[in-house]
């Protein structure tokens, strides 16, 4: 009777702390999604904040020197924080995971449905289109020129740092799903046009 007892209450302790950990969890969630843009690495809710731009009003090339830009996808109402480029003035964001035929879902397949986009850099928002850019073609194997150059940490810091750490989760992640025994790349690549 004593065991039965103690059993009960160490079941009741062990339910206690589990629900207590799915409401944090669930009101975190529903916290970062009413959020004004992503949270750290978290992604949050629609970008509200910044001053409203145009697309041609920003000078891209110049804010190359950032390494991040927070991205609203319209139709998911979330936002998250990319790494970008910029290849002769037009800006570049990419999905390096294997976005496609992949085990998770990622922000890509959310494109595919609705390619409106809103960016918040240097306290700006602008309106955007995210366009597919091919693999093989002369625009994708110029773009992933710069941006292995941009982020392979040749000036040192943190960029160096995060792309050897990026590098090994995308080279782990593609043995994971299989993706290193296909032809064709999982990651995708996207030109930010104006909307």
């Amino acid at each position: 009777m004593k065991d039965s007892t103690r059993i009960r209450r160490w079941l009741g302790r062990v339910a206690a702390v589990v629900g207590l950990l799915v409401a944090t969890l669930m009101g975190g969630a529903f916290l970062l999604s009413r959020a004004d843009g992503p949270v750290l690495i978290f992604a949050g809710g629609p970008l509200r904040s910044g001053e409203p731009v145009a697309f041609a009003d920003l000078d891209w090339t110049a804010l190359d020197a950032q390494t991040e830009l927070e991205l609203e996808i319209v139709g998911a109402r979330s936002s998250l924080t990319l790494w970008f480029s910029v290849h002769e003035g037009i800006p570049y964001v990419a999905c390096d995971l294997d976005c496609f035929d992949g085990k998770l879902e990622r922000w890509p397949q959310q494109i595919e449905l609705d390619d409106r986009v809103v960016v918040r850099i240097d306290g700006k928002r602008i309106d955007g289109r995210l366009i597919h850019v091919p693999h093989g073609s002369a625009e994708y194997e110029a773009v992933r020129a710069g941006r292995l150059r941009k982020y392979s940490g040749e000036a040192g810091g943190r960029a160096a740092s995060e792309a050897a750490a990026h590098n090994a989760v995308v080279e782990f992640g593609e043995v994971l799903t299989g993706r290193s025994k296909k032809t064709e790349p999982g990651d995708r690549l996207y030109r930010l046009d104006p909307r």
